[in-house]
């Protein structure tokens, strides 16, 4: 994998800022030996002299929005869902075409849905809180993380077998797909979207960050584009019976299919428990303690309260169940977040190396001020980031780029963003970004303007308007009182 294969290939697709927003000033020159290194090391990283113009309207915007998310389809995080979702249409071959349109129709419609809650919490967040959010904000906090571990944790046991959900499996063929089969198709395609949030696919960034700072009408807009590509290749294989063809015939394959598939959902759990001990800290394993009590609940349902039982036997193991999982909420779930890590108050050149990774080091300003005179790489990251990690192994951490930063003086510090940050915030938005990933690169001289490379989520008018009326220098965005980046807003 390369960092093409995961980064946003579009640089600023959309309109340029009118009136009395500035426009974006053009980089300078990189630093001789910092822009050889990385151009040595990868296009992918190559230093750009300018920024690429920006061309493309709205109706561009939406061709990328609509792109991005037929590219979601295919993202680690959004996949095992898709193919689920096709796992039932191969199990209910016998459903008519209308059934199957039908259960189309409904999972396009969950995501839709979906996208659409996103764009009004975006809008009531910026006109009653003047609160700005940004793609993937929501995994910054540790209450959204656990329930949405969870909700994995339980849906992978119910492709396991451990339990069914009786008004899902009760109902086979044409009177399932009508009636509960619906309601199952759209909760799916709700499902497919929370977990697609986290993925930054080519030409998403682009268009997630322009609708996120656009009107409400061009918001809606965008994100509908984007709800329909991601629902589009399962809407497509239901409206054309020639697709359907296509699709494998029923058989015991399935059900193995199906448990694999369980698995797959309880290593995405895995990873959602790695994002929260990267918030909450050690305290994640008493967390890990309350998902088996979820088991435990899901197992009771499955064993007393079976499809097989009465609406009264299944209602009683049901309140067991969720009076387990919610004891153990009780008592062992503490989603405080943990101290952050401190960035150190300086560095020394001969302390940084390059041998078996690169050494990253806490970002923080007060750390920068004192880094004036050598290159500086900033990788804004976050743990739930895919996207991130992705770049990072298949691009950062290899022998020719660490070589490169080390042989160009590089100094690299590391902004994560796991949690929520204003400071790192404020520094994304600043450089025209909606998200992470994204990669500075700070000349010695820090008269001239910083150079962000390509990838990452392209901010639209609302960040740019902020963009234009700040510093361009390095000087610190916020009165940061320490080197340490907090989990929460800083007191004025």
């Amino acid at each position: 994998m390369t960092a093409a294969a995961v980064a946003d290939p579009v640089f600023d697709a959309f309109p340029p800022p009118s009136g009395d927003e500035a426009p974006d000033e053009a980089a300078p020159e990189a630093p001789a030996e910092a822009s050889s290194a990385l151009t040595a090391s990868s296009e992918a990283v190559a230093v750009p002299t300018t920024r690429a113009p920006l061309t493309a309207g709205l109706l561009g915007v939406l061709l990328l929005a609509l792109l991005g998310g037929l590219v979601l389809n295919v993202m680690p995080c959004v996949l095992p869902v898709i193919t689920l979702k096709l796992y039932g249409l191969v199990e209910h071959g016998d459903l008519s075409p209308g059934a199957r349109r039908s259960a189309g129709l409904a999972y396009s419609g969950g995501v839709v849905a979906s996208f659409w809650a996103l764009a009004a919490t975006v809008l009531v967040a910026r006109l009653v809180f003047g609160v700005q959010l940004d793609w993937g904000s929501q995994f910054q906090y540790p209450l959204y993380v656990a329930a949405l571990a969870t909700v994995v944790v339980a849906f992978g046991l119910s492709l396991l077998g451990v339990f069914e959900v009786p008004v899902l499996g009760a109902g086979a063929v044409d009177e399932a797909a009508s009636k509960e089969g619906l309601v199952g198709s759209f909760f799916t395609g709700v499902f497919a979207t929370v977990l697609a949030t986290p993925c930054s696919a080519p030409f998403l960034g682009t268009a997630v960050a322009y609708a996120f700072g656009a009107p409400a009408f061009e918001l809606f807009l965008v994100m509908t584009a984007i709800g329909v590509g991601l629902a589009g290749p399962f809407l497509l294989i239901a409206f054309v019976p020639a697709l359907y063809k296509f699709l494998p015939r029923p058989g015991e394959w399935m059900e193995t299919l199906k448990q694999l598939l369980g698995f797959s959902l309880l290593a995405t759990a895995v990873w959602l428990c790695h994002v929260l001990m990267g918030q909450i800290g050690e305290k994640v394993s008493w967390f890990l303690l309350y998902l088996v009590a979820v088991g435990l609940g899901c197992w009771v349902f499955g064993r007393f309260g079976g499809v097989a039982a009465t609406r009264g036997r299944q209602a009683g193991a049901a309140a067991v169940g969720v009076g387990v999982a919610a004891l153990a909420a009780f008592l062992f779930v503490d989603l405080t977040p943990a101290e952050a890590e401190c960035a150190p108050s300086s560095i020394e050149a001969a302390a940084l190396d390059f041998s078996d990774d690169i050494p990253w080091v806490p970002f923080s300003e007060p750390l920068l001020a004192t880094l004036d005179g050598r290159p500086v790489f900033v990788d804004f990251t976050a743990d739930w980031c895919l996207t991130c990690k992705a770049n990072e192994a298949a691009v950062l951490d290899q022998p020719d780029v660490r070589r490169a930063m080390a042989d160009a003086g590089i100094v690299p510090l590391q902004a994560d963003w796991t949690r929520s940050d204003p400071v790192i915030t404020e520094w994304l938005h600043r450089n025209g970004r909606a998200g992470v990933p994204m990669y500075l690169l700070l000349p010695k001289d820090r008269t001239q303007p910083q150079i962000v490379l390509p990838g990452g989520h392209h901010a639209g008018h609302g960040h740019r308007r902020r963009a234009a009326g700040r510093r361009r220098g390095t000087e610190p965005l916020l009165h940061a009182r320490s080197g340490c980046s907090h989990p929460w807003p800083a007191p004025a």
